[in-house]
């Protein structure tokens, strides 16, 4: 009867040191996988965090545009300020122009390259066609193949006009050449 006994004992023993590995085997199992969850519950978040961020730019920019098209489908601004630090050039850009910083431009787009206008000039406005302003702060308001090269120099209109000197300005006319410092030319032609 003790043999008995004791083979009971031994398989009950035998049964829950099998019971106690398999659990050990399944604990140490559910960690490694328990680590591979989080790790992908880390990736997962970062990539949420990054699309909430991306969403959250995107409405801000979408929300409150500096521009809203009107009634007849023109694209209208805010009564806002814009700064443009490099500048502005409306209609073509002359590929063969270096364009200075804070400058403004208006080419019509004759598809010719030789009729665009170059603000070469720090601070250069021009307007008209196939006209030049290189000189700092100077400007051609319209007209042909004018050039306003000295510093603070303008040219108002006309045809192959040059306000060359220090704050020279040469109004209209054709084939106005200026180089004299604070020089106003009214019109009229020749040099």
């Amino acid at each position: 009867m003790k043999c008995s006994f004791v083979t009971p004992l031994y398989v009950v023993a035998a049964t829950s040191l099998i019971g106690f590995i398999m659990q050990t085997w399944r604990f140490s199992n559910l960690e490694t996988k328990t680590a591979h969850l989080e790790s992908k519950v880390e990736v997962l978040q970062s990539t949420v965090e990054g699309i909430v961020k991306t969403t959250e730019e995107r409405r801000i920019l979408h929300e409150d545009p500096p521009f809203k098209k009107d009634g007849e489908g023109w694209w209208v601004a805010e009564p806002e300020m814009f700064r443009f630090p490099a500048g502005i050039v409306i209609g073509p850009h002359y590929k063969d122009c270096t364009y200075g910083k804070a400058v403004l431009s208006v080419n019509a787009d004759t598809g010719k390259d030789f009729d665009l206008n170059c603000p070469s000039g720090d601070g250069t406005v021009t307007f008209g066609a196939s006209n030049q302003a290189s000189g700092l702060s100077s400007s051609v308001l319209g007209g042909v193949s004018n050039i306003a090269s000295g510093n603070y120099s303008s040219v108002s209109a006309g045809n192959v006009n040059e306000a060359s000197g220090l704050y020279s300005s040469v109004s209209a006319g054709l084939h106005n050449k200026k180089s004299g410092t604070i020089f106003f030319l009214g019109g009229g032609g020749g040099e």
